[in-house]
């Protein structure tokens, strides 16, 4: 696609391009060089052509004697406040096939700065072989745009283009991209479009165009999605991912929070750009409204028409308050719901809370128009970062309940054909936190740790003691984030690890044959507090019975080949037996005359 955002270097020099409609006789600076003025050219953007400059020129711009960094810088010497480097963009991939099927993904979400002890894209590609040989077969890359200092959790960008300076050069990433499809591993990107980060956000001064200030996220004013040139610059930063480095798919984080007049035809149009640059995109989106319209696919080929899932809290909520009781985090602290039709339908139809079905929605109603969407169209996991960092002990799940339980939780993850979504290091359930952390001047940080204090008690339902939090500005909070390599090497970890590997074969085997064909029906039985759940697939049917409860349990149920299970079962004739946190899963092929 067309660019209009950011240098271009040409024959004799580089043409600078700004979009500030309003600002205030801007100025190109130069590195040790006077001052350029800026004319005003279309649409709001001022241009001007600086001769003799190339590649590794470090500029930036001035507008009413303020200094900032490019909005559409490629690579910053340091943070979002440093300079901005002039670049070509990188030659983009031959190849735009995906390296696997959707329906193949196995993901593990990755944190570069803390996946390693280095904590680059250099050394995180040193580790790809771990992922791909634990089963993963793709990782979602948390957002690694340029941050504020040198550590983040990488939502709280203003730089869009420009790869963290922490983690490596540009080269690196792509680097990294290219090892891990030589290893037959896709790479998701996780990119924020909802908001800026409001440390270094000059935007808000020199371009406010750019902000609804009539609507507020939890971050700040809200993206005005309504200015096209506004959704012409995300359609170029996604554009620029998925070709320049490669990227199979791209995660848009909280869509729900783009709440501007114009947030449909962003998101429609910029499923329409990703798809343009590469067809088979993977799109994924977090959205709380559960929105059957952007998951919709097209019954000829089970294609998308914008995205191709959804993280699906729905599922989280509901599993997550089975295997450890907590209520008030996952919304379960109400005793009127029922959590265990709540996992039926989720197990069925992806979304509990249908807004198809009205206000009411939960898992005691059906019919929704969720129950139509491809069981791939939803992503299932017990926790990612959010669900970590969010806790104030930044615990993993692994930590608080059973070995018996995280097994019954993976076990219903594989073996049931929603996708499922791991946080980095649960694949050997190792026990490293990831507390929330930044890199801030001080008087900045002061005020950001009492936002967090706020937001655990009220948005995230902990009760937290002041003082009870670990300082997220302390490079030893950063730190003790870092995944424990050392773990791996403990007996517990080895043999956790081993059945991870189990659950993943067990996936490739019994459900991606089936869950290559398109899903025709899911049924689902309750007896008691067991579930059986069957989904009945072109080539074949899965099934799935599950008793999430302390309780042993008996159920009526024929099973009419080997099983595989977690916990313990036993079959007599049409009974089947299981244990507390138990479940076995089935798989039976269409049978050809």
């Amino acid at each position: 696609m067309k660019s209009l955002f950011g240098p271009v270097v040409e024959s004799g020099g580089t043409l600078f391009r700004l979009y500030a409609p309003s600002a205030r006789e801007p100025e190109l600076i130069l590195e040790g060089r006077a001052p350029i003025a800026l004319e005003r050219a279309a649409d709001g953007f001022w241009t001007t052509f600086a001769a003799g400059v190339g590649e590794g020129q470090r500029y930036r711009f001035r507008s009413g004697g303020l200094e900032f960094s490019d909005l559409a810088s490629r690579q910053q010497d340091g943070d979002t406040a440093g300079w901005s480097i002039v670049r070509r963009p990188l030659p983009p991939s031959p190849d735009r096939k995906p390296i696997r099927p959707w329906h193949e993904a196995i993901i593990a979400e990755v944190h570069v700065g803390t996946a390693t002890r280095e904590g680059t894209f250099a050394a995180l590609g040193d580790r790809l072989e771990h992922f791909r040989d634990a089963g993963f077969t793709c990782l979602e890359i948390m957002p690694l745009n340029a941050f504020p200092g040198d550590r983040n959790w990488g939502y709280d960008g203003t730089l869009m283009f420009a790869p963290a300076a922490a983690y490596g050069a540009p080269e690196d990433l792509r680097n990294l991209v290219d090892h891990a499809h030589e290893l037959g591993l896709n790479l998701i990107l996780d990119v924020v479009y909802n908001h800026f980060g409001d440390t270094h956000n000059f935007a808000r001064d020199y371009v406010p165009e750019w902000f609804s200030e009539e609507v507020e996220t939890p971050w700040g004013p809200g993206i005005n999605f309504e200015n096209p040139m506004v959704r012409q610059f995300y359609y170029e930063n996604a554009a620029m991912w998925l070709d320049e480095y490669d990227f199979d798919g791209l995660r848009f984080d909280s869509v729900h929070e783009m709440k501007t007049a114009g947030r449909d035809t962003f998101l429609r149009e910029l499923a329409g750009t990703a798809r343009s640059v590469k067809p088979q995109a993977r799109l994924i989106i977090e959205n709380m409204k559960n929105s059957f319209r952007w998951l919709e696919r097209d019954p000829a080929d089970n294609l998308p028409h914008h995205y191709w899932a959804q993280w699906n809290d729905d599922m989280h909520h509901v599993l997550t308050y089975l295997v450890t009781g907590e209520g008030r985090p996952t919304g379960y602290d109400d005793p009127q719901k029922d959590p265990y039709a709540d996992l039926e339908k989720a197990l069925a139809d992806g979304f509990v809370h249908d807004p198809s079905e009205g206000d009411d929605s939960d898992g005691t109603t059906r019919g929704g128009k969720g129950a139509l969407l491809p069981p791939d169209s939803f992503i299932t996991y017990v926790q990612n970062h959010d669900q970590i960092g969010n806790r104030a002990d930044a615990s993993r799940i692994s930590e608080r309940i059973s070995p018996e339980k995280v097994d019954f939780t993976h076990f219903v993850k594989f073996m049931a054909p929603q996708i499922p979504l791991c946080f980095m290091g649960d694949e050997a359930n190792v026990a490293s936190p990831f507390p929330f952390f930044f890199d801030l001047p001080e008087d900045i940080a002061r005020e950001k740790e009492e936002d967090r204090y706020d937001q655990m008690r009220n948005m995230f339902g902990q009760d937290v003691e002041e003082g009870g939090l670990p300082d997220p500005n302390e490079r030893s909070t950063f730190l003790s984030a870092k995944l424990a390599w050392d773990e791996y090497d403990r007996p517990e970890r080895r043999a956790a690890l081993d059945r991870f590997r189990q659950l993943a074969r067990w996936r490739r085997e019994r459900v991606w044959p089936l869950a290559a064909t398109p899903c025709l029906a899911a049924r689902t039985a309750r007896q008691g507090n067991g579930l059986i759940v069957t989904w009945v697939f072109e080539a074949g049917q899965l099934s799935m019975a599950l008793n999430p409860t302390d309780e042993a349990i008996e159920m009526d149920c024929c099973i009419a080949s080997a099983p595989v299970s977690t916990g313990t079962a036993a079959i007599e004739g049409e009974v089947l037996r299981l244990g507390a946190w138990s479940a076995v899963s089935w798989s039976e092929p269409v049978r050809r005359a």
